[in-house]
């Protein structure tokens, strides 16, 4: 219950972040955006570490899994941003939600036990995600090339379950905290030094800090909840309920950018949190 609570947390914070990426990434480049939440969200994960005390050394056996989980978060970051900035929503929501699919598959080769039952369960959370995606307004977007969101979005959904794995594995030997910001450290220099490779924009304008700055915050205390699970019985159910991070980003797109929910969708809603309420039995 307690993962599934951390999934759900995660959840709600990268659906509103999400949200922001397709919102500000229209209008500033990708890489500037990334990089400058990257470090917005270091800062306030610096800050949290110093507020608490959190204090904990890395052992030798987190060093390696922690590297290979930031390299993949950076990684996962570059799919995501450029899936959610090229768009539609409705088509890169639901494909980078597949990353519980592979967390789940991971976790089974880990020695993890998953039911038929739980399988059941799982598979329809991601139908509902599909449901609400897939029925969303495409007017506007039916012509847009899709191809490279596609690519975008798988790419952002693999990393993404290598991320929580290695970081979980890492956040048995230290804390949570400790974990998230090592992970982001090293994103941070991946993903700086594809930029500068790249001669791709680094900083955005200064008109856009203030919500980069709260979209940094809310990634911060997303990864935090996802690799903390480890301390809790199924850890990959975290990233299970993660999934649903879909939805806020639909519902917010549906008040903020005018696309309808119909009652399909709504139904779509619905069975999601059937879904989620059986993992949590």
């Amino acid at each position: 219950m307690i993962s599934l609570i951390f999934g759900l947390v995660a959840a709600a914070c990268w659906g509103i972040h999400d949200f922001c990426i397709r919102f500000i990434s229209q209008n500033a480049p990708v890489s500037a955006c990334l990089f400058a939440v990257m470090v917005f969200g270091l800062l306030f994960q610096t800050g949290l570490l110093v507020a608490t005390g959190s204090y904990a050394s890395i052992p030798s056996a987190g060093v390696m899994p922690l590297f290979c989980a930031g390299v993949s978060f950076a990684i996962a970051n570059c799919g995501l941003y450029v899936a959610f900035q090229r768009g539609p929503v409705w088509l890169a929501a639901p494909l980078v939600a597949c990353f519980s699919i592979v967390s789940v598959w991971i976790a089974m080769f880990g020695g993890a036990t998953v039911s038929l039952e739980q399988w059941a369960a799982i598979l329809t959370i991601l139908t509902g995600i599909t449901l609400i995606a897939t029925l969303s307004d495409r007017t506007k977007t039916q012509d847009t090339p899709k191809f490279w969101t596609v690519v975008s979005a798988s790419v952002a959904a693999v990393a993404f379950s290598i991320t929580f794995a290695f970081g979980q594995i890492a956040t048995e030997v230290t804390n949570g905290l400790v974990s998230a910001m090592a992970m982001r450290i090293v994103a941070i220099c991946v993903i700086l030094v594809g930029i500068l490779a790249l001669r791709l924009p680094l900083w955005p304008k200064s008109g856009t800090w203030g919500i980069l700055a709260i979209m940094g915050l809310l990634d911060g205390v997303a990864i935090l909840s996802i690799v903390s699970a480890a301390n809790y019985p199924h850890p990959e159910y975290a990233a299970v309920a993660t999934a649903i991070y879909g939805l806020p980003t639909i519902w917010l797109a549906s008040f903020f950018l005018k696309e309808r929910i119909n009652l399909k969708q709504w139904g779509g809603c619905f069975i999601v949190f059937i879904g989620i309420g059986y993992l949590a039995l």
